[in-house]
């Protein structure tokens, strides 16, 4: 489940990775495709299709009064923030509007009887994994970034692993005013 990114904001983020890998002489990140950029609001598992199909009611109900939702990226890092990060993520400011959407989020999916990890809400992109042998070695340094914009569209989305990355393809949508 996760917060659609517009396609400007995709392409701002694509620049900044496409400066970031040009300094990366040891191909240490396998970069993603700015159309894989989102913003992931919970993990839902392996789900079937008449759960997503309950889930999307349950949020269209939840999430009719929600506005759009403004963000805000703060950096391009290695994440998470460990000796051995998995991915290089754009990190987005913990604003109030983004956390509830959250909160609102995970409330529904629990609710309709969806198990989501507990892990941490870290609001974030990821713009490319790290190769497992480079983890350690790691020479990407994080990078400030300013970059805003505003979301209207939660989406369901199913993520399939191949060797070549994870393949998205969109479930459901939910609009936000």
């Amino acid at each position: 489940m996760s917060l659609e990114l517009p396609h400007t904001v995709r392409k701002k983020l694509s620049e900044h990775t496409e400066f970031i890998s040009g300094h990366d002489k040891l191909q240490q990140i396998r970069w993603l495709s700015k159309e894989n950029y989102h913003l992931t609001l919970a993990f839902l598992g392996n789900v079937d299709y008449v759960m997503v199909s309950s889930l999307q009611y349950a949020l269209e109900h939840k999430l009719c009064t929600t506005k759009a939702v403004p963000f805000k990226f703060s950096e391009i890092t290695p994440f998470p923030f460990s000796r051995s990060p998995k991915i290089a993520a754009a990190l987005l400011e913990r604003t109030d509007e983004l956390i509830q959407l959250q909160l609102n989020v995970a409330d529904c999916v629990r609710k309709i009887g969806i198990s989501i990890e507990r892990r941490r809400f870290t609001p974030h992109v990821t713009l490319g994994r790290l190769k497992s042998g480079s983890r350690k070695s790691l020479a990407f340094q994080p990078r400030q970034i300013n970059l805003e914009g505003v979301s209207k569209k939660v989406v369901i989305f199913q993520s399939e692993l191949n060797p070549q990355g994870a393949v998205y393809t969109a479930l459901g949508e939910i609009s936000l005013g």
